[in-house]
């Protein structure tokens, strides 16, 4: 049923799969593009194979491309709860800056376990905060260096999450073709069995009209 469907939508070719990616767009981290099989009996006599090696070949492919999609999912999903912390972290070191050069009274909320939390007074002017640099490590930094590294932090995780999305994008593209090149390949195989099945089946008629 897959394979009729998918034939049947996209026998006609122009730039559907895109989505956006010019026909000459390469991928910068190296994905490859799926060369979509317009003409069959020509692919299968360029690559030199029969129909069930093809499809075997596809399929081998299409499953490297899962992988990648899941890769990235992931890498994606992990971006996206870093971002608010790096975001949330930068303001409040600002907050914190402000606060000690306005020469204001900064209070706070003390965690003394998990559920219990105090109303603190800082009095001192604190000049330093630890960031969380993960793997148990925090370092000390000045106010001014936090604000910097953590500026660094949230413009590198933007441009990687950026990255992440196109190369999900254009990997949902290449799956796509994949699937469709597949049932291409596929349903001509079929159409090429039952022409020589009724091929067959008018000789065989034709011997026994012969024959009487």
């Amino acid at each position: 049923f897959f394979f009729a469907m998918a034939t049947g939508q996209l026998s006609s070719m122009g730039g559907w799969y895109t989505q956006g990616f010019s026909e000459d767009y390469v991928n910068a981290r190296g994905i490859p593009r799926v060369e979509f099989v317009d003409d069959v009996a020509a692919f299968l006599k360029k690559k030199d194979c029969n129909p069930e090696g093809a499809i075997k070949v596809m399929q081998e492919q299409y499953s490297k491309y899962k992988l990648m999609e899941y890769k990235l999912g992931q890498n994606k999903a992990s971006l996206l709860r870093k971002l608010p912390e790096i975001k949330k972290t930068l303001e409040m070191v600002k907050h914190l800056k402000a606060k000690v050069e306005a020469d204001e009274e900064l209070r706070t909320h003390f965690g003394l376990s998990d559920t219990v939390f105090v109303e603190a007074v800082v009095k001192d002017k604190p000049q330093t905060v630890g960031i969380w640099l993960g793997a148990n490590v925090m370092v000390e930094y000045t106010q001014d260096e936090a604000i910097e590294l953590l500026k660094k932090n949230l413009d590198t995780a933007s441009a990687n999450l950026e990255r992440t999305v196109e190369d999900l994008a254009f990997l949902r593209d290449q799956l796509t073709v994949s699937e469709v090149n597949i049932a291409r390949v596929y349903n001509w195989e079929v159409k090429q069995k039952r022409k020589a099945k009724e091929a067959g089946a008018g000789e065989a008629e034709t011997d026994t009209k012969t024959v009487e």
